[in-house]
């Protein structure tokens, strides 16, 4: 049990290092989506805080696709940083819904 514990926690710190590294250049957002797009992982990002919401896009498209996280909690620390992240995230799903829509 012990040995699970440990091999789980190594891969939690590694998983919200990963996380971390993302720069949230909006910029880069287009890479993202159109590599996304080209390996089929339909995703939007959502961003908010207590009331958090897929980023410019249809409630009733976003429901049928994972959600990316684009900063969701009621804590922020860092509110440029947020901004960067809303950014991201609303250049991102403006390319990913123009691709949901014209291949529904």
């Amino acid at each position: 049990m012990k040995h699970f514990f440990a091999v789980f926690l190594m891969a939690l710190v590694t998983a919200s290092l990963i996380a971390a590294e993302q720069s949230w250049d909006p910029a880069d957002a287009a890479k993202e989506a159109e590599a996304d797009i080209r390996s089929g992982h339909i995703k939007f990002y959502w961003a908010g805080t207590i009331a958090a919401g897929p980023v410019d896009v249809p409630m009733d498209v976003a429901q049928r696709y994972p959600k990316g996280n684009a900063g969701i909690g009621c804590v922020v620390p860092d509110m440029a940083f947020r901004k960067r992240q809303e950014a991201y995230a609303r250049r991102y799903n403006h390319i990913m819904l123009a691709y949901v829509r014209s291949h529904q």
